[in-house]
């Protein structure tokens, strides 16, 4: 007899703000699947508890938050009324995202909810579609909100699931507490079956042969199946109801019936034993590498990020301290201060709107479905212009704050005085001291080291201009000797003169800081993703590539200073890229700076570029912060999640497993990285990393449909990296918190700017 007893069919549509249409026109339209959604229900003739009455799911929040806007009262009390007979269930996740945001972009979604909760709707559970994975410290995020559930309707095309689809398990947060997780088919299977179209023929063919694989399964232990009636973007349709009279009437003794994903959960969680697995870490998402196929958009995104968060703190700072009278300029200049201070009500308003652009540029829809079959067409670039414009947004707009936040917090407080020079605020609740750069007269940029107390504001001289260059190979500051070869491309020792610690790996061929691209070899053109490019999974390793480190045999330019030594060198492949290096080692301080320019034109083909740190950790254990936790690649990640490669925040902790030498690395702009070594195309299942390296994967187009298929970049990278040492034969925990202290020290870095103005005390 069939385990499989009941089977609940799913109607929602997968939410992508894009891929089938541009973002400017999807956006809207699905505010307006909810009103469509009312009238279907309205005309549907079924009884209250008919197994084929229409029913649905709001797959992600954001259409029914954009519907509230503009809904009339009885549209809102017509949908409050269907979801409390549970004919619709409103979801908590705010768009499908990635692993970009950050833990206060997540919270800023979860609060966005209170508008659906006002309305008189309950949110219960968090339905996640396509995307691979979720970051680790979300699920605490998520119980803090009040929701306990979560459905992942995972896309396995391109990565792999953490085990067999479908399955229930707890997944459990940093905090120990859990998350009851149903991890789904993947959604697209209602079109796929058949089932949003209304082929009934089909989709019981199908619907069968996934019912006979359940009954083959020895772990999965419910009587109870979930079948999603669901695609990209579909329009709302009650076609899928004429599935389920057509199977009740060949198949009595299995029934099947409409649900909400709120009455799917409960019908499963009534049924979920008590030795239901649980699984903790980080859900490392396979579709991550997409974050470097727009390696300028992500750090733009990025920076705004970093203005939002200092904007919010500087504003809080100055009502604390009381507000004055800001130094207001009479030109709208970008490089000027605020012509006017804007209200509590226009401040709110505007930093809605770059939360709002935050998140739809950290939602996974990355560019149309033909981006690479027809990277040059009108639709392409103009989906990824609305893609694109999201990050450019709300870096506009957050710069914007952050100017006039810094202006009104130099005015705030008693016994206001003149000042001209670096501005520099620390907005943490302790001292920080810290090197940072500022920019004055539009061209100038000077690189100073700032004490600055906890929670406030100075105004510090400003230096005076570099000395001229001279050429070298070796500089030496504070803690640290350093040693460059331009034609290895980086820096080939690093020595602590206080200890005599080698942090470089001599054993590679590039030094630190090298660019490496790495390109498909002759053999390799021959595997399957050049016959399709969706051939890149574990189903097809490879193909072999190559690697090669820019390289020059120009001399390295130094200058020192009372504060800093610098050297900077350039490196090159001919015909591929240009790069400007540039490390400082500061005198007074542990940390070091590298800065790499990159100048990369257009290509189209499997390519990838990195920013190496070979460091010399033997037998490493890498700790990696995602948002809102600090997770150990492979112990603390869910099974068969990404180990090739990993989106961070901003930091990463390696030292040896037995406690000794680390080092605290930090990427200000590009998100992704390789441990141990460069593992592109080999879809480990365990993180082979004999060495302590952290290659920062900058950019690569290893992608078959909406990712951009061209890799082209200018612009500078920003890193930062502090050795430390960790104690002989002890855990983690130490450099954990570390790590999560050199994170948040990079996502809310001392704010400089040029100034003129009072300041207050």
């Amino acid at each position: 007899m069939p385990r499989i007893r009941r089977l609940l069919l799913l109607g929602h549509t997968h939410h992508d703000v894009g891929y089938t249409n541009s973002p400017r026109i999807i956006d809207g339209m699905h505010a307006q699947i909810v009103r469509e959604v009312l009238r279907l229900a309205d005309q549907d003739t079924a009884a209250p508890d008919a197994p084929d009455r229409f029913r649905w799911t709001f797959e992600v929040a954001r259409p029914v938050l954009e519907f509230l806007r503009t809904a009339t009262p009885a549209e809102v009390a017509r949908l409050r009324e269907l979801a409390a007979d549970g004919t619709i269930a409103v979801t908590g996740g705010y768009l499908n995202m990635t692993q970009l945001p950050d833990l206060a972009e997540f919270e800023a979604a979860y609060r966005s909810l209170q508008r659906i909760h006002d309305a008189g709707i309950p949110v219960r559970t968090e339905q996640h579609g396509d995307v691979n994975g979720i970051a680790w410290g979300v699920a605490d995020a998520m119980l803090d909100a009040g929701i306990d559930r979560l459905v992942m309707a995972l896309n396995p095309d391109h990565g792999r699931a953490p085990l067999e689809q479908p399955s229930l398990f707890w997944w459990e947060a940093p905090s120990g507490r859990r998350v009851l997780t149903l991890l789904s088919t993947h959604y697209g299977f209602g079109e796929e079956w058949g089932i949003v179209d209304g082929d009934v023929a089909l989709a019981e063919q199908r619907i069968l042969a996934f019912v006979e694989r359940l009954d083959a399964r020895d772990d999965y232990p419910f009587d109870t199946a979930v079948v999603h009636a669901g695609n990209d973007n579909r329009w709302p349709t009650a076609l899928f109801t004429e599935v389920v009279r057509h199977w009740n009437d060949r198949h009595p003794g299995i029934p099947m019936e409409t649900a909400t994903i709120d009455t799917a959960m409960d019908a499963l969680a009534a049924q979920a034993p008590d030795d239901l697995p649980v699984l903790r870490g980080e859900w490392a998402d396979w579709w991550s590498h997409g974050h470097g196929s727009t390696a300028r958009e992500v750090a733009v995104y990025r920076e705004a990020r970093r203005f939002a968060v200092s904007a919010r703190a500087a504003l809080d700072l100055a009502r604390a301290r009381g507000e004055g009278e800001p130094a207001l300029a009479t030109v709208l200049g970008y490089r000027r201060g605020p012509v006017r201070v804007r209200d509590d009500a226009e401040l709110a308003a505007t930093f809605d709107r770059v939360d709002e652009e935050l998140l739809l540029f950290g939602e996974h829809t990355w560019g149309s479905w033909e981006t690479y079959s027809k990277p040059h067409s009108h639709f392409s670039h103009s989906h990824w212009n609305a893609k694109a414009g999201f990050a450019y947004g709300a870096w506009d707009l957050a710069r914007d704050l952050n100017v006039e936040a810094l202006y009104r917090l130099a005015a705030s407080g008693r016994d206001p005085e003149p000042a001209d020079g670096v501005l520099v605020a620390n907005l943490t609740d302790r001292p920080r001291r810290e090197a940072l750069e500022a920019e004055f007269g539009g061209t100038r940029r000077v690189t100073l080291v700032a004490d600055v107390p906890a929670s406030s504001v100075v105004v510090l001289p400003v230096p005076g201009k570099e000395p001229a260059a001279t050429t070298g190979t070796t500089i030496e500051a504070g803690r640290f000797r350093a040693t460059v070869d331009p034609e290895r491309g980086g820096v080939v020792s690093l020595v602590d003169v206080r200890t005599g610690r080698e942090l470089v790996d001599a054993h590679v061929p590039h030094g630190l800081g090298a660019v490496v691209a790495e390109t498909v070899t002759a053999a390799g053109r021959s595997h399957a993703i050049f016959d399709n490019p969706k051939n890149f999974n574990p189903g097809f390793p490879g193909p072999e590539f190559a690697r090669s480190h820019a390289a020059s045999t120009s001399a390295p330019e130094v200058i020192e200073t009372d504060a800093y030594a610098r050297i900077r060198w350039s490196s090159e492949l001919p015909g591929s890229l240009a790069a400007t290096h540039t490390l400082t080692l500061y005198r007074d301080l542990d940390d070091i700076d590298l800065a790499v320019h990159i100048a990369k034109p257009e290509h189209f083909g499997p390519e990838s570029l990195f920013v190496t740190f070979p460091f010399a950790v033997d037998r490493p254990e890498f700790l990696l912060e995602t948002a809102g936790a600090v997770f150990a690649a492979e112990s603390e990640q869910l099974p068969d999640t990404s180990k090739d490669w990993y989106s961070v925040q901003h930091a990463v902790g390696v030292r040896r497993a037995e406690g000794g030498p680390a080092v605290l690395w930090g990427t200000v702009d590009a998100p992704l990285v390789q441990l141990g070594g460069f593992h592109t195309g080999k879809w480990a299942r365990t993180l082979d990393a004999p060495a302590g390296h952290i290659n920062s994967w900058v950019m690569n187009n290893l992608h078959f449909t909406n990712f951009q298929a061209r890799q082209e970049f200018t612009g500078t990278l920003h890193y930062r990296f502090r050795p430390v040492q960790t104690a002989e034969g002890s855990d983690a925990a130490d450099l954990r918190a570390e790590v999560a202290a050199f994170g948040a020290d990079l996502a809310l870095p001392l704010q400089a700017r040029s100034y003129t103005g009072p300041l207050g005390s």
